[in-house]
């Protein structure tokens, strides 16, 4: 290859001390002062402040604005002087918020900033939620990506990236589990792109972190691996170019040879088929329900209304669309006289092939309906479908993307299109979760499925 086409990648894996800035600032100027020259180095997740908080006040304590930051203007320093790019976790503070950040800097300053998509563990207690999607920043070497951590778990991020032209992700993080370093071949060659994870170690509380940063290219090939408790510089000399050609075989091309008209949750399977599968799912639900009885059920499916009762979704809203549950249903009853004074319940009717709405006024006003046995609510019917906020929706089964199988009827489907405005909730007990549920034209995706962690 050319000389022009060469870029070198370096890592730095590091073990940042908890809190202490200026220290972590020292430890990267040594590290650097005595490695090699490299065109772009990755940096850890949370370089800027280590990872293992204590509290929130702790990690706000060593947050910094972008704007203001002794750690952002040491790597644009070290970026001018050493003409090298930066990739490196940052602990960054917005108002009152916290996030998980990794920022670019090239010679010239701060190029482009990322958020964390899905926090781990912990760092729901101290961080909010990335909120700056997922985007491509060009450098001289072409584009590149950016994922952090446990972001590495969910592969539609990887493949997103690699569509919109990134030649290469970098990975800063702070491993503990056993896991990433194993998968990330699978993400460079599947996408083929090179990826380069830089991991910390070390021990921070009662969290050991894996170290082995790797560097892979778009053939799943380790170029670089990192000892798993050693402070080290990595370094190695690619073509990013090479993640340019998806071609796999004269005949087939990695992107190129994708269906996607049938990566849906929405494609729609053979009729004959699909019912076929879905009458046999039914059975196998109703046949692990009988291994519990009405009480054992009962306990279970409380945990579903008490992971329900915590959710955003519930907490904010006044008008909840609901069913009044069967015996082997995740109850509801007592949920519902629980708040029934501070939020008003809309329950179903079957009318033919609809189901009716009517506001819950108490229990004496509800009487035997005529499908399935369910209690049903009786007089004035409600119509004001836009005020619905949540709709909280049972099945015989879910997965864990939205899918749903009902009993049969096809009432909710026909009727949760409706409730334009409410977030859609299904509430499920462990054993009603499936891989995969076939489709019809008319089944409606639910937005979230809440699973009783309990079991009996």
């Amino acid at each position: 290859m050319n000389k022009e086409q060469k870029t070198t990648i370096g890592i730095l894996q590091i073990a940042p001390e908890l809190g202490n800035i200026e220290v972590n600032i020292i430890k990267i100027d040594e590290l650097l002062h005595h490695s090699p020259k490299a065109n772009i180095w990755v940096l850890p997740e949370l370089a800027s402040s280590g990872y293992n908080f204590g509290s929130r006040e702790e990690a706000v304590d060593c947050s910094e604005t972008i704007e203001k930051s002794k750690f952002i203007n040491f790597l644009t320093r070290k970026a001018a002087s050493l003409n090298t790019w930066f990739v490196s976790g940052f602990n960054e503070r917005d108002g009152n918020h916290l996030f998980n950040s990794a920022v670019l800097i090239g010679p010239e300053g701060l190029k482009g900033r990322y958020r964390k998509l899905h926090l781990f563990n912990r760092e729901k207690l101290f961080f909010e939620p990335g909120n700056t999607g997922l985007p491509i920043f060009d450098t001289p070497f072409g584009s590149i990506g950016i994922l952090i951590c446990f972001d590495w778990m969910f592969p539609e991020l990887w493949r997103v990236l690699s569509l919109k032209g990134a030649r290469m992700i970098c990975h800063p993080s702070n491993l503990v589990l056993p896991y990433c370093q194993t998968a990330i071949p699978g993400y460079a060659l599947t996408n083929r792109i090179f990826v380069a994870t830089s991991n910390r170690v070390g021990q921070e509380g009662d969290l050991t972190f894996t170290g082995q940063s790797v560097l892979v290219n778009p053939n799943g090939e380790y170029l670089l691996r990192g000892k798993q408790h050693k402070e080290e510089t990595l370094t190695v000399e690619i073509d990013l170019a090479n993640a340019d050609n998806k071609q796999m075989t004269p005949y087939n091309d990695a992107f190129d040879d994708r269906r996607i008209d049938f990566y849906s949750l929405s494609v729609k399977e053979e009729h004959a088929e699909m019912k076929r599968e879905k009458k046999i799912l039914r059975k196998r639900i109703r046949k692990q329900k009988k291994q519990y009885n009405e009480d054992q059920l009962k306990t279970i499916g409380q945990d579903a209304m008490a992971q329900l009762e915590q959710t955003p979704e519930f907490k904010a809203s006044k008008t909840i669309f609901i069913y009044w549950s069967l015996p082997d249903e995740v109850p509801t009853h007592e949920f519902i006289e629980k708040y029934r004074k501070e939020k008003r319940f809309i329950l179903p009717r079957v009318v033919g092939d609809y189901l009716e709405l009517h506001e819950f006024r108490g229990i004496e006003l509800l009487e035997k309906g005529n499908s399935f046995g369910i209690q049903e609510p009786v007089g004035s019917v409600f119509s004001d479908f836009d005020a619905i906020e949540l709709a909280i929706v049972p099945g015989l089964a879910f997965t864990r993307s939205g899918e749903r199988l009902g009993r049969g009827g096809g009432y909710y489907d026909r009727t949760l299109p409706f409730l334009k405005n409410a977030v859609k909730i299904g509430v499920a007990f462990p054993f009603q979760i499936v891989p995969r549920i076939p489709l019809d034209t008319h089944d409606v995706l639910l937005d979230k499925v809440i699973a009783a962690a309990k079991e009996i």
